[in-house]
C-alpha cells in the first residue's frame, strides 16, 4: 500500500510591463525542461522558425513584436523560437473545471488540474500593449487564465478529444485574447480566426456581465455554446477512458446544479471549489488541483487560492509574492523526479517532463 507524500512547490507572482530581466530569468531555469519536452519527437516533428513566424504574421499579427522580444531575451535560438511561438506544439492533456455564475457580482472560476511536475508556478501583471494582464503563465509566451484592464477575463479546460491537429497552443490564443479583446465580441471575433492545435472550452466574461463558452477543435469552426459550465467533454467528444478517469461528467453536473441553485455569492461560490467533486489531490497521477482561480471583472479584480492560502489583486495593488506549497498525494509519489503519473490515453501521453 503506498504511502501518503508530498512535493514540496513555490508558486511566484511577479509584475514586469515588457518581458524583461526577470521574465529572462524564468525562462532560462526553465528552458532545459521545455526543451526536452518540445524535441521529445524529434526536430523534424516540430514546425521550423520560419513556418512559425509565418503563421504568427498570418493570424497574429499584432502580436509578433512582442514574440520578438522573447525571442530575443531567450537568446535568439532556433529552437527557443519555435517554442516560444507555439506553432503545433507536442499536445498537452489537461484538467479543469471552470464556470461563470452571476449574484452579487459575477466571477468566472476556474480550477486548475494538473501535475506539478510540469506546472510553471508564475503569475505575472504585464503590460506589453495597450492592456495590463494579470494571468498564469504557461509555457512563458502563454497562459491558462487572466484578467485584463478592460475586464475581460478568460480561462480554458480541455475538451476531451484525442486527436490533435496544425495550429495554435492554446495558452497562447489565450495570452493574445487578454492583449487584444476588451470584451466577450471582441474575443469572439479573434478566436472565429485564429486555428488551434486541440480541442478545448474557452470561457470568458467581460464587465458587462456577458459570457460566452467556445468550443474549438482542430477540424472545424469555433462553436459557441453559450453555457455557464464546461469541464472535459464536448459534444460528440468520444474518449471515454479520458473522460471516466477525470470525472468530467460529474464535475460538471455537480456545477450546473449549485450554478443553478443561485444560494451563494460570488465568493462562497468560488470558494466551492476546493471540496469534492471539484478539488483533486492525485497530482502523481497528473490531475491534481494546483491552484483555483476567480476573476471578478466589475472590479477588475482577481483571486488565487489554495485551501490555507489567496492571493488577492487588482490593478491598483499588486505586489511579488512566493507561496510555498506541499502537494501532497495520499497514494503517494513515484521516486523518480521525472515521472509525471499515470498515463489517461492509449497513446504516449506528450507532457513536460522535469
Amino acid at each position: 500500500m503506498a504511502l501518503a507524500t508530498q512535493m514540496d512547490f513555490t508558486f511566484r507572482a511577479f509584475a514586469e510591463d515588457a518581458p524583461g530581466t526577470t521574465w529572462q530569468y524564468h525562462f532560462n531555469k526553465l528552458w532545459p525542461a521545455y526543451r526536452r519536452w518540445f524535441l521529445r519527437y524529434g526536430e523534424a516533428d516540430r514546425p521550423t522558425y520560419l513556418e512559425s513566424l509565418q503563421a504568427l504574421k498570418r493570424y497574429m499579427p499584432d502580436f509578433v513584436p512582442i514574440y520578438e522580444t522573447m525571442v530575443d531575451l531567450a537568446g535568439g535560438g532556433d529552437h527557443a523560437a519555435r517554442f516560444l511561438a507555439q506553432y503545433c506544439p507536442p499536445p498537452l492533456f489537461r484538467g479543469c473545471s471552470q464556470a461563470v455564475y452571476h449574484a452579487d457580482e459575477a466571477v468566472l472560476v476556474r480550477s486548475y488540474d494538473y501535475s506539478p511536475y510540469v506546472f510553471d508556478g508564475l503569475l505575472m501583471r504585464s503590460k506589453f500593449g495597450q492592456r495590463e494582464v494579470i494571468a498564469m503563465l504557461d509555457c512563458m509566451s502563454g497562459v491558462l487564465d487572466g484578467i485584463n484592464s478592460d475586464g475581460l477575463a478568460v480561462s480554458m479546460s480541455f475538451g476531451g478529444r484525442e486527436e490533435f491537429g496544425e495550429g495554435f497552443g492554446i495558452s497562447l490564443i489565450l495570452r493574445y485574447l487578454l492583449e487584444f479583446a476588451g470584451d466577450v465580441k471582441e474575443a469572439g471575433e479573434l478566436i472565429r480566426r485564429i486555428p488551434v492545435q486541440g480541442a478545448y472550452n474557452i470561457m470568458l466574461l467581460d464587465r458587462e456581465a456577458n459570457f460566452e463558452t467556445v468550443a474549438v477543435d482542430a477540424d472545424s469552426e469555433p462553436k459557441f455554446i453559450g453555457s455557464r459550465v464546461a469541464t472535459n467533454h464536448q459534444t460528440g467528444s468520444n474518449w471515454p477512458l479520458y473522460e471516466q478517469k477525470v470525472h468530467t461528467h460529474a464535475r460538471f453536473q455537480h456545477l450546473s446544479d449549485i450554478t443553478a441553485a443561485a444560494h451563494l455569492d460570488a465568493r462562497g461560490f468560488a470558494h466551492e471549489f476546493l471540496q469534492a467533486p471539484l478539488y483533486h489531490t492525485q497530482f502523481a497521477r497528473g490531475f491534481g488541483t494546483l491552484y483555483d482561480a476567480a476573476f471578478y471583472p466589475q472590479s477588475n479584480a482577481c483571486e488565487y487560492f489554495w485551501p490555507h492560502n489567496a492571493w488577492q489583486f487588482d490593478f491598483e495593488n499588486f505586489t511579488a509574492r512566493d507561496y510555498h506549497i506541499a502537494f501532497i498525494d495520499p497514494e503517494g509519489y513515484p521516486e523518480k523526479s521525472e515521472a509525471y503519473g499515470e498515463i489517461y490515453t492509449s497513446k504516449p501521453l506528450p507532457v513536460l517532463q522535469f
